[in-house]
């Protein structure tokens, strides 16, 4: 089984415990990241597009911001019904799909944005490519996700925090033995390039991007502009 499939089906048992157990692994910074990046990335109009959706918990803060329409995205059947559960009054619409074969026309979307959930794509410039492909000129996107941070020393101690003490966490919170599914995060946090590389990524792929980090690097906030 891919590490792909393996995190798919590790995501879909977790969607109960997911929120309250991540709050405690990001040591209640995950929702500052949220905020942060919204606030970043500033009002928004026209059609929308959430990233990897999951259970609906940042649907609601979208359309805070957003005078539009917003499609909620997201692999996983399960995912997409609670989702609709949960946001039922929010008038969005949700498509099941993938980030590399995104189902929409080119330069519909006027707003992208992807809270942890662009970090589990196996094929990271396969998905930024179709995504700008489908934002309008001018258009912009915000992901919020874990970091690996520039400096080494850091990063090495984040990697023993992931492989180790998430799964730790997760498993005493949430009622799992040690290997549960917070322990595949280890392996999405490999995959990711580091912090400067992924700026760098953002900018060449979809356009002038400018990344912040929180918490050492751990967590990043980035918004990349497409060119008009």
């Amino acid at each position: 089984m891919s590490v792909w499939w393996e995190v798919e089906d590790a995501l879909e048992s977790i969607i109960e415990d997911y929120e309250r157990v991540n709050h405690v692994i990001s040591f209640f910074q995950d929702e500052k990241a949220r905020r942060k990046g919204l606030k970043k990335a500033g009002p928004q109009t026209g059609v929308g597009l959430e990233l990897g959706s999951g259970p609906g918990n940042f649907t609601p803060m979208l359309c805070e911001v957003l005078d539009g329409f917003l499609v909620c995205l997201d692999y996983s059947d399960r995912m997409l019904r609670v989702g609709r559960a949960r946001n039922r009054e929010q008038g969005v619409g949700f498509v099941r799909a993938i980030f590399e074969a995104l189902p929409f026309r080119e330069g519909i979307v006027s707003f992208a944005a992807g809270a942890y959930a662009l970090r589990d794509t196996p094929e990271k410039e396969k998905a930024l490519r179709e995504i700008s492909v489908v934002l309008k000129g001018g258009a912009g996107l915000l992901v919020v996700d874990i970091g690996r941070p520039n400096n080494w020393l850091v990063r090495s101690g984040l990697s023993f925090y992931m492989r180790y003490i998430v799964p730790a966490i997760g498993g005493v919170m949430a009622g799992y033995g040690y290997r549960n599914p917070w322990s595949l995060l280890y392996k999405t946090y490999l995959s990711l390039p580091v912090n400067r590389d992924y700026e760098r990524m953002m900018t060449e792929i979809i356009g002038r991007a400018d990344l912040d980090e929180l918490a050492l690097g751990g967590l990043i906030v980035a918004t990349a502009v497409k060119g008009k």
